[in-house]
């Protein structure tokens, strides 16, 4: 999806670049970028609505730089249109009856972009590199379940060669795990657990991904033109990834278009493939249109309280639920999607994962919480929360991402619902995508309007944010009830459906009951596609686009 995948939450800006694309006019040729539409080659054309920030496989942390990686890399295993696993760099794996042990066989031969042969301990390095705490990844939490995995990124364990990795030869990796873990093939998939060059990387440094010539790829296309900050760049097929022979066109151009409006005019002009509409008043405007498709997002959009005691009140669990209480989610829905996204019962969204019975889990959840919108209610919480505090007014900062034209109306909503809190002055404060991700690391923030895109087909991908201390709990809420839900349900009843369901569902009532963050609504996307476009795969949870099945129709 998405700091730490966490999203644009200009929601339809943010969902620009997720449910998006084939877009905006970039090159002809191979070789060099031009502002003319390449529509009549066999070309893709791509946009996003902010920087790229890296490609370095242990660093990345947002949606955008895992839509290029998917596609410039690849992991032991891929997917298939549904969702579930495919056979990758690995042609075939297997695992023991406990789940404890998996076994990847690679296909011989595999090469990196410069030529490197790319073997097993590719990966041993990539996966040391990222849980190493010297590498500082903010994604290494994803590890966790890996044998040593917690410890050597916690500090406690100095051995990376003791983490549950081995290659066995060139060719065979063993993969130990501490517990079973259901999400662990679709893990395979995702970019942070994709092979590193180690003799190309270890020169760089720190400087690994900054470019595009700073990395190397394992994956269909090779990742070219991009400096480190300027806004076009593409995708090159890649002549050393073992299947190249049916890539079935000849790349992918990025561009980088801030203004959410600009996509659906160059869509119009005929000078790109698809887009995704930007604004309330697009979607209102194409929803009847033929070229007109929605894609699930698995996304939610939510408010996150800095519990730090840098804002006293927002200890208080009284002043967040009156918050909680005086958002307005249906309405905020409507105002920004016509309806289209889903005002929020959990943080977890609808469609992404099922129960031990097949139901949706989100239904499940909300039977546990009851996230409604009551002033009456609030004003009462409110009041009585000052006064615990010692206060008799307050003032609270809501910071949110300046890269879209609906994150205005979004926050000017709260504002206008949260205001009518007697005592209460809400102000408005919008930065670049780049500076909200690096706020929220520092807790640098009295209230994070912030969004959060799935990882993989599983509730925790979502509930794991909050446990205590976790590198995405940027709130730095703490509750030992919830840490211990998320325990059970990814150790003790890791393999049991039923019990780990009712573990996920009481973390999502902890959660809704202590008001630790406010989830608003789950993304849907509206995006008008040409038709003569065919073969682009996407996703709801990981990297949300595989481009090379696309290919263009006469």
């Amino acid at each position: 999806m998405a700091k730490k995948k966490k999203w644009s939450t200009g929601k339809k800006a943010g969902i620009t670049a997720l449910a998006a694309v084939i877009v905006v006019g970039g090159i002809v040729g191979a070789t060099q970028l031009s502002s003319k539409p390449a529509t009549s080659t066999n070309i893709l054309n791509e946009y996003l609505p902010t920087d790229m920030t890296t490609q370095d496989l242990s660093q990345m942390t947002d949606q955008y730089a895992f839509q290029v990686a998917g596609n410039v890399q690849q992991g032991l295993l891929s997917r298939k249109s549904n969702g579930s696993a495919s056979a990758g760099l690995a042609k075939t794996w297997s695992h023991s009856k406990d789940g404890l042990t998996w076994t990847f066989h690679l296909r011989s031969g595999l090469k990196w972009s410069n030529g490197d042969a790319l073997t097993a301990a590719d990966f041993v390095y990539g996966w040391q590199r990222t849980v190493n705490p010297k590498t500082a990844s903010q994604y290494a939490y994803i590890y966790s379940g890996i044998k040593n995995a917690d410890a050597i990124n916690a500090g406690k364990n100095k051995d990376l060669s003791s983490l549950g990795i081995k290659a066995v030869n060139k060719t065979t990796l063993v993969v130990t795990l501490e517990h079973p873990m259901p999400q662990f093939e679709n893990l395979m998939a995702f970019p942070v657990f994709f092979a590193q060059d180690k003799k190309f990387e270890t020169p760089l440094g720190k400087k690994v991904g900054t470019s595009a010539a700073k990395q190397v790829y394992s994956g269909p296309y090779k990742f070219v033109g991009w400096n480190g900050s300027n806004k076009k760049f593409k995708l090159v097929p890649n002549k050393n990834y073992w299947n190249a022979k049916n890539v079935k066109n000849d790349g992918v151009n990025f561009q980088v278009i801030t203004d959410a409006t600009a996509p659906v005019a160059l869509f119009n002009k005929g000078q790109l493939d698809q887009t995704t509409l930007g604004t309330p008043e697009q979607i209102k405007k194409y929803k009847n249109s033929k070229d007109l498709k929605i894609n699930s997002g698995s996304r939610t959009d939510y408010i996150e309280y800095n519990q730090t005691g840098q804002v006293k009140a927002l200890t208080n669990a009284k002043i967040r639920e009156a918050l909680n209480l005086a958002t307005d989610r249906k309405s905020i829905s409507q105002a920004i999607s016509e309806g289209l996204d889903t005002a929020a019962t959990g943080m977890t969204p609808s469609g992404l994962a099922l129960t031990s019975t097949g139901g949706d889990f989100a239904k499940a959840a909300a039977k546990a919480t009851a996230y409604s919108y009551s002033i009456a209610k609030a004003k009462k919480l409110f009041a009585e929360g000052l006064k615990e505090e010692g206060l008799t007014k307050l003032t609270l900062t809501v910071e949110a991402s300046s890269d879209s034209s609906t994150t205005k109306p979004t926050l000017d909503t709260i504002q206008q619902s949260w205001q009518q809190l007697p005592g209460l002055t809400v102000k408005e404060k919008f930065v670049p995508f780049k500076q909200r991700l690096q706020d929220a690391i520092n807790h640098n923030f009295d209230v994070l309007l912030t969004a959060w895109g799935a990882d993989y087909a599983e509730p925790q991908t979502f509930l794991n944010m909050f446990v205590t201390d976790g590198p995405n709990n940027d709130g730095k809420w703490t509750n030992k009830a919830f840490d211990q839900t998320i325990t059970d349900a990814t150790t003790t009843n890791a393999l049991n459906a039923k019990a780990r369901t009712a573990n996920e569902v009481k973390s999502e009532k902890i959660l809704y009951d202590q008001s630790a963050v406010n989830p608003i609504d789950w993304m849907n996307a509206a995006v008008l596609s040409n038709p003569k476009v065919k073969g682009v795969q996407y996703f709801s949870s990981g990297a949300p686009y595989y481009y090379w099945n696309a290919y263009r129709t006469k």
